[in-house]
């Protein structure tokens, strides 16, 4: 018998005494201690402190789990905001949910906490949950609509046993096709929602289950060269298989050349070619991702119609010999678009070349596609058309050429149809939607593998219509465009419920479009994660020709293995990054008007994604309203003792202002929110001791608030406003002496001269690093320098002899975010000659 089934055996034999013996003195039942695990959903999950957006009067759903569920276990939502908490039993492990709405002003943040109790044992576990009320524009209802259509998938996965799920069956998102289980991961994947992720991010335990589905739903087959003919004939014969082993894999459902661009594109969406499969039939199981995707791409090559007028794509089958399908076409060249691009694999140029013989004889002269030819579009124009267009994103063919100007063009002409038919307009069709998204996301006008993403749909090229071009994706009638775009369009048609339906010319296709709708809101296709581009002005408002610092330090990657690299800014908005660069910035504008900047950031992705977003800046005449900044984010560890936050950096606009004869305007009081009550109440000060507070609250990542007031009302008496203020968010992290956030440098030392203070420290690896002064051991430190010096020293001269100064040095990141705090040091300055 196997040694732990022994002692198992024995274990089970004592608490089975142990129970008995319990019962005959008195006890009738035992209650186990069970503490439940409490997971709650992040809105970014390569930073779980970023709270969930909402705006003020709006529902939204609270998302988490436990990992205990029955009717001894209860859930209580606390909402953060004073209201009565929604409790119930936890009936479903997997959801644990509750609707709320929040209302307060712009930058009310709310903490709400998840508690699941076992009542048999009184054992309970918490979670937070952070919300965040917003202006409400079209970016904030595109971040709602991902966050409660990711949820929806989430609750609606079909889970098989104890690590897997799909979406086979079991609500509005789900089919027998096998097409959307890769679909939906893809949704969570693009949102940086990945297998690698953390694991009290609930969607990490989804997404892991997800794919190992998909691969079980693979099938290798053996493929062999194959000799082109007809229009193809100058191909030749030749070899699909790219890496010698004789292997294609693809769907093994209906029609599998349809259904094997969603794998490949949900492979490659995971971020991680060289991770391992763990599920699948022999050949799949136990190889990696890349090469997976690569014998996917290599199945693709071996089944594309080689002979017949319509040769160079793909219908139903493999070889299918009469004629291609654009409708399928479209997903053998995403899939191969991702695997090239994203993956680095290879896709032989001759499937290339074949395809353009298909994409030539299936277009009309009048720029739409067809089906099969090019006067049969039976799916309507707007389901092949952009099939058309994404196909020549793989062959290289773009603006400039007339066989895409006249697709863009008729595409241009009726985007904005006005019909409520799904073949007769592509905004009620989100099949073709989604593959007129990705046209644009994907358009390479230079054949050179490298998206060129088109922002401005447009009629181009010799057959220029007289329609202005249009933001496809942003642009709203309430904005004074022709139409709506693709993010007003859906989140116009998201039902309540979290899903979308019914958006399609076949009801075949409705399950697919929570999947699709969610791929397109995120404006990307197959990424494991954007870019964020956050920018912040303080102060905002301000009055004309004041300094006004830029903040673009907050931008973040979706995806936690990619980084920001690079920050540029137009502050003139002429539509050019070119005014100054870095995560940092200043500007000023001359008189009173709302002043467009524009932010782009771009990460570490080859090939390289950018993003941008603008934030205006309020110049005005007094009284205005203070700007705060909590600073921030923060790292606590117990060996850079005491703690400090630092509103310093608050700004009151109109400072030292006011009406004749009465006292200057200035910030009388800065109140901070710790604890996710909402009180302010909880420290006060612009520099604020915090070491007792985050100690008692022991390791963990916390939300806090500063508000600041101003003294409006006795500066400005006739203006009829009371005391302005202004609310700011910070992130805390209090972490354990041995976490590696705390491994900082260790031997900050301190020379005094006459003078001056020489320090020295030995190079970490840091990007940069902050130097702060004090003339209080423990703090608070001022910021005096920041050095990139290799040397590891700094001199400061800005001192006074006979006085000891403290120092500390703080190791800083790219955007600027200090990541944590050295030994402090001192030095007593002496003037020379003395001892």
């Amino acid at each position: 018998m196997n040694t732990y089934l022994r002692y198992g055996a024995r274990a089970a034999r004592r608490f089975a005494i142990a129970v008995g013996a319990l019962l005959l003195l008195g006890h009738s039942a035992v209650a186990l201690a069970v503490t439940p695990v409490v997971k709650t959903v992040p809105w970014v999950a390569s930073n779980p402190l970023i709270p969930h957006d909402t705006w003020s009067g709006r529902s939204i759903t609270l998302k988490g789990t436990s990992d205990q569920q029955g009717t001894n276990f209860q859930y209580s939502w606390d909402f953060g905001d004073g209201s009565a908490p929604a409790t119930g039993t936890v009936t479903n492990g997997f959801v644990v949910e509750a609707t709320h709405v929040y209302t307060g002003p712009v930058g009310a943040t709310f903490t709400a906490r998840l508690t699941v109790t076992d009542t048999a044992t009184g054992d309970s576990a918490s979670q937070t949950y952070f919300v965040q009320i917003q202006d409400r524009d079209l970016g904030v209802e595109v971040n709602v609509a991902i966050d409660e259509g990711l949820w929806y998938l989430h609750k609606t996965m079909r889970r098989v046993g104890a690590d897997k799920g799909d979406w086979l069956s079991g609500g509005n998102a789900s089919s027998g096709y096998y097409a959307v289980t890769p679909t939906n991961v893809t949704a969570f994947f693009v949102n940086g929602h990945l297998e690698t992720g953390a694991p009290d991010n609930p969607y990490t335990e989804t997404v892991q289950r997800g794919m190992k589905r998909v691969f079980e739903m693979l099938r290798p087959l053996t493929i062999t060269p194959r000799t082109y003919s007809n229009n193809c004939a100058a191909i030749g014969t030749v070899n699909p298989d790219s890496n010698g082993n004789g292997l294609g894999i693809d769907v093994s459902n209906t029609y599998p050349p349809y259904q094997g661009g969603s794998f490949i594109d949900a492979i490659v969406a995971s971020g991680t070619p060289a991770a391992v499969t763990t599920t699948g039939p022999t050949n799949v199981i136990g190889r990696s991702y890349a090469d997976i995707a690569q014998d996917m791409v290599d199945m693709y090559a071996f089944g594309q119609s080689e002979s017949g007028t319509y040769c160079g794509g793909w219908r139903y089958s493999w070889n299918y010999t009469a004629n291609s399908d654009n409708s399928t076409n479209q997903w053998a060249a995403i899939g191969m678009i991702a695997a090239e691009r994203e993956f680095g694999l290879t896709v032989p140029a001759w499937v290339k070349t074949a395809n353009i013989n298909s994409v030539n004889l299936t277009q009309h002269p009048a720029g739409y596609f067809g089906y099969t030819n090019s006067t049969n579009p039976i799916w309507g124009a707007f389901a092949v058309t952009p099939s058309g267009m994404v196909q020549m994103a793989l062959d290289g063919i773009g603006r400039g050429d007339n066989r895409w100007d006249r697709a863009e063009n008729y595409m241009r002409t009726n985007f904005c149809s006005t019909s409520t038919s799904p073949y007769y307009n592509v905004r009620e069709y989100y099949y073709g939607l989604f593959s007129f998204t990705k046209s644009m996301l994907l358009h390479d006008a230079n054949g050179d593998g490298a998206a060129e993403p088109i922002d401005l749909l447009q009629c181009g090229g010799s057959a220029a219509c007289a329609l202005a071009p249009i933001d496809w994706y942003a642009a709203q009638v309430a904005d004074g465009d022709q139409c709506d775009g693709v993010a007003r369009t859906l989140v116009n048609t998201q039902t309540a419920a979290g899903y979308w339906y019914g958006n399609d010319y076949s009801g075949t296709q409705f399950p697919f479009d929570t999947g699709w709708s969610i791929i397109m809101l995120n404006r990307t296709v197959f990424s494991s994660g954007q870019p964020v581009a956050v920018a912040q002005a303080v102060p905002n408002p301000g009055v004309a020709g004041q300094t006004i610092d830029l903040d673009g330090s907050g931008s973040f990657h979706q995806d936690a293995s990619k980084t920001i690299v690079s920050w540029a800014w137009d502050l003139d908005d002429d539509g050019q990054f070119d005014d100054a660069t870095g995560p940092v910035a200043s500007t000023s504008f001359p008189a009173v008007g709302n002043y467009p900047v524009g932010l782009r950031v771009c990460d570490d992705a080859t090939p390289q994604v950018c993003d941008t977003t603008t934030v205006v800046v309020v110049i005005s005449t007094p009284p205005l309203a203070p700007t705060a900044d909590a600073d921030g984010p923060y790292t606590f560890c117990p060996q850079a003792q005491p703690w400090f936050l630092d509103g310093t950096g608050s700004v009151n606009p109109d400072e030292g202002l006011s009406e004749p004869g009465q006292p200057g305007d200035t910030i009388q009081a800065y109140d901070w929110e710790l604890n996710g009550d909402g009180q302010f109440d909880d420290a006060a000060g612009a520099l604020p001791d915090v070491t007792a507070f985050f100690t008692a609250q022991g390791v963990g990542n916390y939300l806090i608030q500063l508000r600041v007031t101003d003294t409006s009302a006795t500066s400005y008496p006739s203006s009829g406003f009371g005391d302005l203020s202004d609310t700011d968010t910070a992130q805390v992290s209090v972490k354990d002496a041995a976490d590696a956030a705390c491994s900082c440098v260790d031997n900050l030392a301190a020379r005094p001269k006459s003078g001056k203070v020489q320090l020295t420290w030995t190079d970490s690896g840091a990007v940069s690093y902050n130097v702060y002064r004090a003339t209080t051991s423990g703090g608070p430190y001022a910021l005096i320098a920041n050095t990139t010096s290799t040397y590891s020293t700094y001199l400061d001269t800005n001192v006074v002899n006979g006085t000891t100064y403290y120092y500390v040095v703080r190791e800083a990141a790219l955007n600027g975010d200090e990541l944590c705090q050295s030994n402090e040091t001192s030095a007593t300055p002496v003037a020379r000659g003395r001892r």
